[in-house]
């Protein structure tokens, strides 16, 4: 069977082969193409599964031959035979039911397999902007909840459905064979039955897609405590937290069994019919047998049929429950897939080659709002507040190896442009420059290999010290993780590393102080030995001298790097080739750090109060 399960390799998001069968098509054709990929499979469980109810058919009219040759007084050898023939058909039935079972679920899980990685290869080449439209419990709940149910649309789904309708097909065929007015008053009932199944249908599909949207609403609850427990037990709010996970959690519950009821429906509605088709035959098969119009046999045969027609019949209101919600899954993950990359290489994108590793910014404009308007159709809540600009006419220029630095107050737009600068976010057309060449000419992968960038909040992954260096050049040998670690300030003789650069760091670095984890980010980022790099107060939690010990230790390579450091302490970037002050998403003045100190303006005002500050901690 190991043939059957051989396929091409797992789409990808790159090329996203579903964004042809998007336009205008209806939301299952969309996605068929990953059903599609494993047609073969679903055919060869199909056929497997037309075999498997064929036999199943066969034996209720065997039983009924052996009923008529007995009452007409076949000796115990015919019944034996009978009998045998049953056994047969029964273990050859089992074993075929198997192989289809085994093939369509299994392709369902395949499914499942290309989805997640459609899904993440789409997520990974997002803007950081989607992230502020979409929360990380919600799109785990996606990840998981929905592509379940997908993958059990198309695996139970497919099967069951396709059993009902061959069981229907091969049962009325049978049925037919062997009386016509039987068969028709054993199928009066079904347009009753398919009215009243008809309105809970759509309120299935409405809870389930509701009763998702409540389930991410109360990951993204647990998803946020869990990685804030420390914030949450620090200002003593458990309590608080656990009613608003009560609230969610009821939520949740309220629409759950709100489809559950629907659902439950279903199957009453459709037993009900069940029985009134056993009293139907029995009401008019009784006195046609009695008549001699139909043998015994046959009466026997035809009620087996009916209870046969029963299961499906039964099952067809869980099939379209399954179906609704799996529906309802795709048009949540359709959300993600449809999703515009809105950051990506245009065709013909230049190599990013950095011969002068200069930057030319002219008059740069951004706002926030403008960046989520791609992705406002695809939240659930959105909030269409329009934002103020973050950055407003910013023009600066950084000649090569230089040293400059950008200060200013929390907020000033001092963030938004060094991400702008690796194209974290979407960057008009010609507002920077860097080495004459427009940054959305670039191939976007080639320019974020040449800049380096650590960011404000660091983040460290579940391994060792030394992998987390390495993560950005992970062919890098043990002397270069070491260069780059001193570099960056860290001592292993002193930092406590019990295990020095293969100590564990834990679940977001969770082992180490807010030091420690700033210079490991650091130290990540210069291994790349990129010719620019880019610090967004990248050492925050480290003290004054060490940041300017380690700023001027970067500064001091200049001829290989062109550094850009953003921080909060005037003291530490005192000594940059050149300063920007920022306030309010603008430059406000530039200078070395002499002059700017020398004259009156915001950089002398902060630079004031921090050495005051500085002071009142020596005396207190």
């Amino acid at each position: 069977m190991a043939w059957v399960y051989v396929c091409a390799a797992r789409p990808s998001a790159a090329g996203d082969p579903l964004t042809a069968h998007h336009s205008g098509d209806p939301l299952l054709r969309s996605y068929a193409y990953l059903f599609s990929r494993y047609r073969w499979a679903y055919v060869f469980g199909l056929i497997a599964l037309v075999i498997t109810n064929a036999l199943s058919m066969a034996i209720p009219r065997v039983f009924g031959a052996a009923v008529d040759a007995f009452t007409t007084g076949a000796d115990s050898r015919a019944v034996m035979m009978f009998a045998g023939m049953i056994m047969a058909i029964a273990v050859v039935q089992s074993l075929t039911r198997v192989v289809s079972r085994i093939v369509v679920l299994g392709a369902s899980r395949r499914v499942e397999y290309d989805l997640k990685g459609l899904l993440h290869d789409k997520l990974v080449r997002l803007a950081p902007s989607f992230y502020e439209a979409f929360s990380t419990g919600d799109l785990m709940s996606r990840m998981t909840n929905d592509v379940m149910l997908v993958r059990a649309l198309g695996g139970p789904g497919i099967l069951y459905f396709a059993n009902a309708v061959l069981v229907y097909l091969l049962g009325i065929g049978f049925m037919v064979s062997l009386n016509w007015q039987l068969t028709i008053v054993v199928l009066a009932p079904l347009p009753i039955m398919a009215w009243l199944v008809r309105g809970t249908v759509h309120k299935v599909r409405a809870y389930a897609l509701s009763s998702r949207e409540a389930l991410s609403a109360l990951n993204t609850v647990v998803q946020e405590n869990l990685a804030g427990a420390e914030v949450v037990r620090s200002f003593a709010l458990e309590e608080a937290q656990t009613r608003r996970f009560d609230e969610r959690s009821t939520e949740y519950l309220d629409w759950a069994l709100k489809e559950s009821r629907s659902r439950a429906q279903m199957i009453p509605m459709i037993g009900m019919a069940g029985g009134l088709s056993y009293a139907a035959v029995l009401a008019l098969g009784g006195p046609m047998a009695a008549a001699g119009t139909v043998t015994v046999g046959d009466l026997v045969a035809f009620v087996g049929y009916v209870s046969m027609l029963i299961f499906p019949t039964v099952a067809l209101g869980w099939i379209l429950s399954l179906m609704q919600r799996g529906r309802a899954a795709l048009e949540r993950l359709d959300r993600i897939l449809r999703a515009p990359i809105t950051v990506a290489s245009r065709d013909g994108a230049s190599p990013f080659q950095a011969l002068e590793r200069s930057i030319d910014i002219a008059d740069y404009t951004f706002r926030y709002h403008d960046t989520l308007e791609p992705y406002r159709h695809l939240q659930d809540g959105e909030d269409a507040h329009e934002r103020p600009a973050a950055l407003s006419g910013v023009n600066l220029k950084v000649a090569a190896g230089d040293f400059v630095a950008l200060v200013g107050r929390v907020g000033s737009g001092k963030s938004t442009l060094l991400k702008s600068l690796l194209r974290l976010v979407e960057v008009p057309d010609g507002a920077i420059k860097i080495d004459d060449v427009d940054i959305n000419d670039y191939d976007v992968a080639d320019l974020r290999r040449a800049v380096a960038y650590v960011p404000q909040d660091d983040f460290l992954f579940s391994d060792t010290v030394a992998a987390n260096i390495r993560f950005g050049a992970p062919d890098a040998n043990d002397g270069a993780v070491a260069g780059a670690a001193e570099l960056a300030g860290i001592d292993v003789s002193s930092e406590g590393l019990s295990q020095g650069l293969e100590t564990q760091v834990g679940e977001r670095g969770a082992n180490l102080s807010g030091g420690q984890r700033q210079r490991v980010a650091l130290a990540r980022a210069l291994l790349r030995e990129a010719p620019i790099l880019i610090l967004d107060n990248a050492l925050s939690n480290v003290d004054t001298d060490t940041e300017r010990r380690i700023l001027a230790g970067l500064a001091s390579h200049r001829t290989r790097r062109t550094v850009i450091a953003a921080s909060n302490r005037i003291t530490a970037v005192q000594e940059a080739d050149r300063i920007f002050v920022f306030d309010a998403g603008e430059i406000v003045d530039a200078g070395n750090g002499d002059d700017l100190a020398s004259r009156p303006g915001l950089y002398a005002t902060m630079r004031e109060q921090q050495q005051l500050s500085a002071r009142l901690e020596e005396f207190g």
